[in-house]
């Protein structure tokens, strides 16, 4: 016989039953749509590249970055419609990074990128240090890198020239290269022979300083004899020391690697002690206009490095434009004088796009790898060739010696005067002594 207390229980059961039933029924629902978000987005990211770019967008070395909207732009736009490689059109997506010109900032973002985003190629500048050139040797993602010497780039990766490595890859000039084009400049020089160095306490200062495996050992090999009393902090604003044992020693020309700031106060600092060499040939200091400007009718005959000029003869394999007309559209776009980098950045878009399309399979790390270890390529600097350089994973690019000069108007002008170590970009005009020390 069923009681009415029988009856409840089976009902309430039967109810309990019904719910867990349900809510398994849900369950399994959710995960069949995660499920299926998860697969739409696998995908998708098959379809997908995805291109990391770290850079100092802010910070003290944010003139580095000053053109990368621009370049952002144009890049975008030219890969508006996707990528063919190997038969497939693939979307591209360009992860945009500013590390703020901190080290530690750019390994993180780098380990972010990786691990997250699951980029298929890395691109980075590495004024700074090689941080994001690390984390992609470690996590086997392809990496091309540049801004900044070969040597600052590799030496603290604890890299050898002779093996290089499996993911990271960089081109830039190395410091043999600026020594001799300083050394072409200062040819023209009617001299004592005697240089004042001074390079700033950071990576790419102590690379270029070192007395005996960076540029000074250059000059000392060339028969000059090197005045260098020790480096300088990053942001000093008194150079009163160095002008002293300048002068002391009747050193005739300055070398050295400076932010603008600080080269703004050794200028300054040397008019009002009187110090007046016959030629100042800086690197970093005078790359950028706005810095050059800065220093009034001084910078007139000033010389440096050259990376990159409209007056290249080269054009981009992505837009098509020669250099003269991608510095018009950057100008134009902008309102800004063009930069030496802007050349170089593109140059790093370039040469990562057209690895991506040499592999045959853009999101195989190992073959994107190996396209750039044997990659030739013409690009708005010239030719970069990974495999000419002697130094594994690395090309370099030309560099010529340059003068600014103060024409009409009082506008600063940067002008090819020195091209012996490459001929094939034309001199502008004939190196001058300093007009005004």
């Amino acid at each position: 016989m069923t009681t009415a207390n029988d009856t409840q229980t089976a009902t309430v059961a039967g109810l309990s039953s019904s719910r867990r039933d349900l809510l398994r029924g849900a369950a399994a629902l959710t995960a069949v749509a995660a499920l299926g978000q998860a697969s739409l987005a696998w995908a998708a990211d098959k379809d997908t590249i995805k291109i990391g770019y770290i850079s100092p967008k802010t910070g003290p070395f944010s003139p580095f970055a000053e053109a990368d909207d621009f370049i952002l732009d144009q890049v975008r736009k030219t890969l508006s419609d996707g990528l063919v490689v190997g038969g497939k059109k693939y979307k591209v997506e360009i992860l945009a990074r500013d590390d703020q010109s901190s080290p530690d900032r750019q390994s993180n973002l780098a380990a972010e990128l990786i691990n997250k985003e699951n980029i298929d190629l890395m691109l980075a500048q590495v004024a700074i240090g090689p941080n994001a050139s690390q984390q992609c040797e470690l996590n086997g993602v392809p990496c091309l890198s540049t801004v900044g010497p070969w040597q600052a780039w590799m030496f603290p990766l604890k890299g050898d020239p002779s093996k290089g490595f499996k993911s990271a890859f960089h081109f830039f000039w190395g410091l043999e290269d600026i020594a001799d084009v300083y050394l072409d400049i200062w040819q023209g020089v009617p001299s004592n022979k005697v240089i004042g160095s001074a390079f700033s306490n950071d990576v790419p200062g102590n690379a270029m300083g070192d007395m005996k495996l960076g540029m000074p050992a250059a000059f000392t090999k060339a028969g000059y004899k090197i005045v260098d009393i020790g480096r300088f902090p990053v942001g000093a604003d008194d150079f009163s020391s160095y002008i002293q044992a300048f002068k002391k020693e009747n050193v005739e020309i300055v070398t050295g690697l400076f932010n603008p700031p600080e080269w703004a106060s050794f200028v300054k600092q040397s008019a009002q002690m009187g110090f007046k060499p016959k030629a100042a040939t800086v690197a970093k200091a005078l790359l950028f206009p706005g810095g050059v400007a800065a220093l009034g009718p001084r910078a007139d005959g000033m010389s440096t490095e050259i990376w990159w000029t409209p007056a290249y003869p080269f054009k981009s394999s992505l837009t098509g434009q020669t250099a003269k007309q991608f510095a018009d559209a950057y100008t134009a776009a902008t309102k800004r004088e063009w930069t030496q980098p802007l050349g170089v950045v593109h140059a790093l878009f370039e040469t990562g796009i057209q690895a991506l399309k040499a592999s045959g399979d853009p999101k195989d790390p190992v073959k994107v790898a190996n396209a750039l270890r044997v990659m030739k390529h013409d690009t708005i600097i010239g030719k970069l060739d990974f495999t000419s350089s002697g130094i594994k994973n690395v090309s370099k690019m030309r560099v010529v010696g340059g003068q600014w000069r103060i024409l009409n108007g009082g506008k600063p002008e940067l002008f090819i005067t020195n091209n012996k170590t490459a001929p094939e970009i034309p001199v502008q005009r004939k190196f001058e002594l300093l007009a005004i020390a």
